[in-house]
């Protein structure tokens, strides 16, 4: 259970670049995870498949992403709504999972909330450095009533560099702590899109997770690939 909890937390921590901000201009970064703008894409790994959309309207954003596992076909999601205001913006999530228990039939189903603020740092007319800071709880259940649950806090930094002709790269180091075990779960995601079409982008990213054997955690590192269309 301690296991599924904790992905149920790495769920929650691979969101740095779903954010989005106050008002569209012609010249957004789409790398920016404080814009507001309205997009559907696709992301894959070599063991999920994930559609995601998002609708900016000015300072108020809704996105939801749909995931399946490509091998057990168990499913995922996550709903936000985000607001921006001068620089300050803050978000409610809502995400979980249904997991096959491995050598079982039994279903495995995570529920987590999570709320947050994040603050825009203008550096220079490239670089942004986005703090972050969320508080939230997570709950797991298996169908013979076993739960596991616990409230959680996470703290990060996202830092980008935004090209003039609208590619970016980024950094998202972060941790999060789990109330009940007392333990913290640390995470890195590099990433970076390129524009090909002055309305589309391709891009990849890496997460990396490190080892907490108290929280039942491995070295991890996953590899995505990303399409989206921008409207």
């Amino acid at each position: 259970i301690m296991k599924k909890s904790a992905i149920a937390i790495l769920i929650a921590l691979t969101t740095g670049s779903a954010f989005a901000e106050t008002e569209k201009t012609e010249d957004v970064n789409y790398g920016d995870p404080t814009a507001s703008f309205t997009t559907v894409g696709v992301s894959a790994s070599d063991k999920t498949t994930q559609l995601n959309g998002m609708i900016g309207l000015g300072s108020n954003i809704f996105q939801l992403d749909l995931g399946r596992s490509n091998k057990e076909g168990d499913l995922s999601y996550r709903g936000r709504y985000f607001h921006v205001t001068d620089g300050l913006g803050y978000s409610l999530d809502v995400l979980g999972s249904e997991n096959t228990i491995e050598g079982q039939k039994d279903k495995e189903t995570s529920n987590t909330v999570l709320a947050g603020f994040i603050y825009k740092i203008k550096a220079t007319d490239n670089i942004s450095v986005f703090p972050m800071l969320s508080a939230g709880y997570t709950k797991t259940d298996i169908k013979n009533n076993k739960v596991s649950e616990s409230g959680l806090g996470q703290a990060g930094v996202y830092a980008m560099y935004g090209f003039d002709a609208g590619h970016w790269v980024y950094a998202n180091p972060k941790t999060t702590y789990n109330v009940k075990s007392k333990e913290f779960l640390n995470q890195v995601e590099l990433g970076g899109g390129f524009m090909v079409l002055d309305n589309a982008s391709i891009g990849a990213k890496l997460e990396y997770t490190a080892e907490n054997k108290k929280l039942n955690v491995k070295n991890d590192s996953v590899a995505w690939l990303q399409a989206n269309v921008y409207f």
